[in-house]
């Protein structure tokens, strides 16, 4: 079903709008926001595709571990990318995103080359996405937890 030539069209096409997308800071993160609807059922049915050959009662689990790699992946990209955006210059959004897609040309590259080699670079990748997840949200939430303080208090984030 991946190789139907209208699925290849598709996703030159998305390729093509993500590339310039990612480039552009705030519109890479409306981009990624829209995707956060689409890449993690994606991910669920890619894995529940792969694994077709697979008993039945193995499939769900293969769609819940696959949408959960894809939505934490996908957490990390979009929050990281959130961060950085946050900076008044848009070198480091496009130095990122360069990163990105040489990152992924590479493990697509490895992929063809040397799968075994792939799946631990992909899941040493999964992990340093879990730690970056876990450090932007407590990054955030102490953000948050100051502003709430001093609003509760009655001084506002500007003058305090």
């Amino acid at each position: 079903m991946l190789s139907h030539p209208w699925v290849l069209i598709t996703a030159g096409v998305l390729f093509a709008v993500e590339f310039v997308a990612d480039k552009v800071p705030y519109v890479d993160n409306l981009w990624d926001s829209i995707h956060a609807f689409i890449r993690v059922p994606a991910g669920a049915l890619l894995a529940v595709g792969a694994m077709s050959d697979l008993p039945p009662e193995w499939l769900w689990p293969a769609g819940l571990v696959g949408g959960f790699i894809t939505f934490s992946t996908h957490g990390a990209k979009s929050s990281l990318r959130l961060a950085v955006n946050a900076s008044p210059e848009p070198v480091s959004n496009i130095i990122l995103s360069l990163a990105e897609d040489v990152t992924s040309f590479g493990l697509l590259w490895l992929v063809s080359q040397h799968p075994y080699l792939a799946l631990i670079l992909a899941a040493v990748l999964f992990i340093v996405s879990l730690t970056i997840l876990y450090t932007l949200f407590r990054f955030f939430r102490m953000v948050f937890s100051r502003l709430w303080g001093r609003s509760r208090r009655g001084v506002s984030p500007s003058t305090g």
